[in-house]
């Protein structure tokens, strides 16, 4: 049985190898320059990192739900304020297609809709078909694309019905 919980700071180098497992897999724009511990760190630092452990208390999917000053820019693109931004979902890749990202993101929505936020916004990568097929399913609306680090963007939001 699987649990979800915040990440902690002695889960940083299994998070990391988790990020790194997935460079090359289809649809995953990562690299060894990005995320890298830093992420890791400052996303543990801030309680916006959420981690699936299986039953043995490995990590076996993460996502990142929180502030990005970097990404301000999306708020406009909502026509909102008060939106968490979705990113760094991954799930191990031996273990795809199990519906694990799924239940980890809708754990996210409920708790960030707990934490007081109007709603989400994330990227996805034009790439992604699994990613934003998983959206889709979520009922994350498409609301515009974006060229960004030499990538092509879907911008997808779920915004809460009691905000």
């Amino acid at each position: 049985m699987s649990y979800i919980r915040f990440a902690k700071n002695e889960d940083k180098e299994e998070i990391l190898s988790l990020y790194h497992s997935l460079i090359g897999t289809i649809g995953c724009t990562w690299s060894k320059e990005y995320p890298t511990i830093t992420e890791v760190e400052y996303d543990i630092k801030n309680s916006f990192l959420y981690c699936m452990c299986d039953e043995n208390g490995t990590i076996i999917a993460v996502a990142t739900a929180g502030i990005d000053d970097e990404m301000d820019w999306l708020m406009q693109v909502a026509n909102m304020n008060n939106l968490c931004v979705l990113s760094r979902v991954g799930v191990k890749p031996t273990l795809h297609n199990l519906g694990l990202g799924q239940m980890l993101v809708r754990h996210v929505i409920e708790d960030v809709e707990k934490q007081g936020y109007e709603g989400i916004i994330l990227l996805v990568s034009k790439t992604n078909p699994s990613a934003i097929t998983m959206y889709e399913k979520l009922n994350f609306i498409f609301c515009g694309e974006s060229m960004m680090y030499d990538i092509d963007w879907f911008i997808y939001k779920m915004i809460f019905k009691d905000s």
